[in-house]
């Protein structure tokens, strides 16, 4: 029988480690022979081994091959052991400048002269001509005259590289990460850190790495591209045939010529802090080293990278021309780096500057033709617009050795911009790079410019899974305005008296639109008070920083005023001066506007920072980055791409953004930090419909006010007896809803299962109302407990008891919203009850959110079911959740949307007829099942069955069709070539921004028309003219949803 010792932390991971390394080549030294090397406990390098390296080079002189002598051996292997003096990363940094550079050495030759010749730590190019080694149990002496004692060192020349910390399978390998963070401690053992390259801690089925000075945060994994590759040598140096993660990563990471690969090209020191590369950098960089080459059969010159954002976008940028200098078939590398926005080419190039490169930047179009013609000039940082007056310069360089890095390549490059670039550098190497997802209609242009992708894309899964950016929570919370049509009227009609009645008519369209609307002072307030409750609640406990995102400048000023005037936040607006005339501003911008901002320049900005306001903006980032002088930064447009900062936990959104835009912000917190297990979004405006489809923003038509009831809000100045009345005349109201129900009031199940009717749409009708008066009685809630004269008038005892039946409505309308998935919104004065309730009544906080949970996440919605009484309940907590995904994939997925509508009501049905709750439960659970699944139980022609565009207008036109024409095997996969066809049709004209082109739509149905009607002549089916327009139609709309 095997022993349990088996299981122990040296035999399952660290002596399998050590067979595996040395069965790649490394020479084990045992811990004994590795101590004497060392000569004390206190040193880690191996001078006998670093002599014998270095007295294998030689240099010439006089045409003579000359070893390096003693002395200036001697002097080389002092030198690398850099002093500590002046911190870890310091030491580090000289340490790992001399192994790339190698050292200058005085040389004092045999004519009696002096000379300098370069002596290299290790051979680079030939991996073959070091001395590779490893030992185990490696004890260090640390100041205090204790031991700390790395489980496994690699030594490359005498140099301890790589450390790594073992860990048996039921240990997490975050214990070893933790052990690694603590060794490059000042108390610990720095003395090994400041040479190590690597740090991993692995156990035989996890293995994450840093190295010396990373946090315990910032450790990750290792994903290797060529799986099979790294499975096959795995199996070649591990015996037993079950091969580990701890295997296939010491292959990926610890073959000879990777290892050398990594620390040569993939580590930087980035603001004094020492980086090594993720694996998508890794490899983003290799593959675009064989693009560059003509070694990946594409034959361009040039590509895309996508690596989600977060994920070091901008330092992937930096080790590609540090791998391009380094490679030594590229003669005289330049290259010019190129942004769209100012602020971004002056953070891109400070991402450079930081890991000690300095891009020139040019300012002028004659400026940067002026580097360009300057070959001395290796980095040269731009913006895209500077190519124009380049251009009308009739300058071409066509150097083949230029390498454009355009960051945000999909965004940038439409227009002319891109081909006035071709016309000044027609030869250079073109490399995009995109942190968003490439969208359908812009992946074929962008393709078209810089060239197909390369390598694998990085997306934001990957980057959750991976660890290296945090899941992102979503937050919708809305603030109903109902607005008066004639008061807009009353107050316009000075200014539209000269106009003519079709103007006027816009005039009151544009003034009615919720872009105006949602600039008032007291919606202003609203969100100001919520942000203000909601950051000190959640962000504040948690050391998080958070920015707000709003619609105009003069908005962002006034929300920084209103935030600070509740007190104990610190806001700051960071805008652009009024010499800016637009940068962005949703609406009109008036004069009003202008004075808010140019009032706040003067007065909080110039009297600090002077004109130099570059360095006020400076002086805000730093802060949300790392000081205490600014909690919550509030934009219009600033920082919402390219700003790095972990701290930020919460983006607060009021301004309408679409997908690209939408996507980059967001992503302002997904960064890592300690403590920070998600960032969260918090919308104002209402914008996430669909956000895996990026969706587009509705318009100012589409907002929805259209409908409002001019008569929905009574302007009134009222007496405190009047508002006392009309409390009491609500709360009766509320009360009188429920006066004729028999149940038993003190069981909530009760409560709920008032609003349960055979009929759908009677529960709904029911639930409006009871929504309806309880937002009435919210309402005059509101104006008691704000109104001191008022709430003295009703009296303490009275208050308390209508806070009490406030209180309970309001959790009864949480219930019913969690079992019906009602979209939660705030009524116009909920935020202020919940503030108002705790200041004059009591300290308890009333929560009145309901979590949206989508129907997709399994777990989350067992735990929201396990919160829902009674089996019945439960099923229609399940069914609104399936309806409303279905409704959001009805013209994605129109096969899907047909089946399961008709899987519903029949169980709908089969329920009224049984009465079995239990059964309807099970029901409609298995139907969620198949929805997360995908399964429709409806099987497709064969031609379609792997194509999920050709199958949606398969769903759009296969019901119809059969009804006209026969429900064959040979007609059905007819149906199916139509469905082929009509994809085909429509990407053709599904180009940039053909949503709202009108000569596009025309043509598309003008093909899709055509397709149907040869379809209808070919199988002799006579198609009525109205069922052929509603299958146009709802073509165009399935075409929308996908393209």
């Amino acid at each position: 029988m095997p022993s349990h010792q088996i299981f122990n932390e040296r035999p399952e991971s660290q002596d399998r480690a050590l067979r595996e390394l040395q069965a790649m080549g490394y020479q084990y030294i045992p811990r004994a022979e590795a101590e004497q090397k060392r000569g004390h406990l206190s040193h880690v390098l191996f001078p006998d081994v670093m002599r014998e390296f270095l007295a294998s080079q030689s240099f010439v002189y006089r045409s003579k091959q000359t070893p390096f002598p003693d002395d200036a051996i001697g002097e080389a292997i002092r030198e690398l052991d850099a002093p500590l003096e002046r911190g870890l990363m310091f030491s580090s940094k000289a340490i790992y400048d001399r192994l790339i550079y190698g050292k200058s050495c005085d040389v004092h030759l045999y004519d009696g002269n002096t000379q300098s010749f370069d002596i290299s730590y290790i051979d680079w190019e030939h991996p073959e001509n070091n001395i590779w080694q490893v030992t185990d149990e490696f004890s260090v002496e640390r100041t205090n005259g204790k031991y700390a004692r790395p489980d496994i060192v690699l030594l490359v020349n005498g140099i301890p590289l790589v450390v790594i910390e073992c860990k048996k399978s039921s240990v997490d390998v975050e214990e070893g990460v933790k052990q690694n963070v603590r060794n490059w401690q000042p108390d610990y053992i720095p003395q090994l850190f400041k040479f190590t390259q690597l740090a991993i801690a692995m156990n035989p089925e996890s293995v994450k790495y840093g190295t010396a000075g990373t946090k315990q945060e910032f450790y990750c994994k290792w994903h290797e591209e060529d799986v099979q590759w790294q499975e096959e040598a795995a199996k070649r140096y591990v015996n037993d045939g079950h091969i580990t993660e701890q295997d296939k990563v010491i292959v990926s990471m610890l073959s000879k010529k990777r290892l050398l690969n990594i620390i040569r090209f993939f580590i930087l020191y980035d603001s004094g802090i020492k980086k090594v590369a993720r694996y998508q950098q890794f490899f983003g960089v290799e593959n675009t080293m064989r693009r560059i080459h003509g070694e990946d059969g594409c034959n361009s010159r040039g590509g895309v990278i996508w690596h989600t954002q977060g994920s070091g976008k901008s330092l992937t940028m930096v080790m590609l021309v540090k791998r391009i200098i380094a490679d030594r078939t590229i003669v005289n590398p330049r290259f010019v780096l190129v942004c769209d926005r100012l602020n971004l080419i002056k953070q891109l190039r400070d991402n450079f500057v930081h890991t000690g490169m300095d891009p020139v930047e040019a300012t002028t179009g004659r400026g940067l033709v002026s580097l360009l013609k300057d070959g001395g000039n290796t980095l040269i940082a731009t913006t895209i617009n500077k190519f124009e007056a380049a251009a009308k310069s009739r300058i071409k360089i066509k150097d083949e050795n230029i390498f454009l890095l355009i960051d945000e390549s999909h965004r940038s490059h439409t227009g002319e911009f891109h081909n006035m670039m071709n016309e000044v550098l027609p030869n250079a190497f073109k490399i995009g790079f995109t942190g968003t997802p490439l969208l359908r209609k812009d992946k074929s242009n962008t393709y078209l410019k810089f060239g197909k992708q390369i390598g694998h894309s990085y997306r934001f899964e990957d980057g959750i899974r991976d660890g290296v950016i945090v899941p992102l929570v979503y937050d919708g919370r809305v603030i109903p305005q109902k607005v008066t049509s004639d008061k807009i009227d009353d107050y316009l009609k000075n200014i539209l008296a000269p106009l003519t009645e079709p103007q006027k008519e816009d005039m009151r369209k544009k003034w009615s639109s919720f872009i105006h609307l949602a600039q008032t002072e007291q919606r202003l307030s609203m969100i100001a008070f919520d942000i203000h409750e909601h950051f000190l609640h959640y962000c504040k406990p948690r050391g998080f920083k958070a920015m707000a995102a709003v619609s105009t400048r003069a908005l962002a000023v006034q929300l920084e005023c209103a935030i600070n005037g509740l007190g104990g936040i610190k806001a700051a607006a960071l805008i652009c001066d009024d010499s800016v005339s637009a940068e962005g501003d949703e609406g009109i911008i008036g004069k009003n506007d202008k004075a808010i901002i140019r009032d706040f320049f003067k007065k909080e900005v110039e009297p600090r920072f002077g004109a130099k306001y570059d360095d006020y903006e400076e002086y805000v980032k730093n802060n949300i980055i790392g000081g205490e002088d600014v909690d919550i930064v509030i934009v219009q447009s600033m920082l919402l791409t390219g700003f790095d900062a972990p701290s930020l936990g919460v983006l607060y959104v009021d301004k309408p953004m679409k997908e690209h835009s939408l996507l980059q912000a967001i992503a302002r917190v997904n960064r890592i930090a300690a403590g920070k297990d998600f960032g969260l979004i918090v919308d104002y405006w209402g914008l996430f419909g669909n956000l895996n489809n990026a969706m587009e923003m509705y318009s100012d038509d589409q907002s929805g006010l259209s409908e409002y009831d001019p008569a929905d809000i009574v302007d009134s100045i009222a007496t405190a007896a009047e508002e006392q009345e009309k409390l009491k005349q609500t709360h009766k109201a509320l009360w009188d809803f429920f006066g004729n129900a028999s149940f038993d009031q003190s069981n909530p199940r009760a409560w709920v299962a008032f609003f349960e009717k055979e009929e759908t749409a009677e529960s709904e009708t029911l639930r409006k109302e009871f929504y309806e008066k309880l937002a009435a009685f919210s309402k005059m809630m509101t104006m008691a407990v704000g109104n001191y004269s008022l709430y003295q008038s009703i009296g303490f005892e009275q208050m308390q008891k209508y806070k009490a039946d406030l209180l309970f409505f309001q959790k009864l309308r949480s219930a019913l919203m969690m079992v019906y998935a009602e979209k939660v919104d705030f009524s116009k004065y909920e935020d202020g009850i919940r503030s108002l309730l705790n200041t004059f009544v009591t300290s308890e906080p009333v929560e009145i959110v309901v979590e949206p949970v989508a129907i997709h996440d399994k777990v989350a919605m067992e735990k929201q079911l396990e919160e829902v009484e009674g089996q019945k309940a439960k099923a229609a907590y399940i069914h609104t959740r399936i309806v409303s995904e279905l409704e959001s994939r009805r013209y994605e997925d129109p096969m899907m949307f047909k089946k399961f509508s008709e899987r519903i009501r029949d169980t709908i049905a089969e329920y009224r007829k049984s009465r079995d709750e239990n059964v309807y439960l099970a029901s409609m659970k298995k139907m969620a099942d198949d929805l997360r699944q995908g399964f429709t139980g409806h099987s497709y022609p064969s031609a379609i069955v792997n194509d999920s565009d050709a199958k949606a207008f398969y769903g759009v036109v296969s019901d119809t069709l059969k009804q006209h024409g026969g429900d064959d095997l040979e007609f059905d996969d007819a149906v199916g070539k139509l469905a082929l066809d009509m994809k085909q049709a429509v990407q053709s004209l599904a180009r940039v921004d053909w949503r709202t082109s009108t000569p596009i739509h025309k043509k598309m149905n003008q093909a899709v028309e055509d397709l149907l009607w040869d379809f209808c002549d070919e199988h002799g089916i006579d198609l009525p003219i109205d069922e052929m327009d509603i299958l146009i139609e709802n073509t165009i709309k399935t075409a929308m949803s996908r393209y």
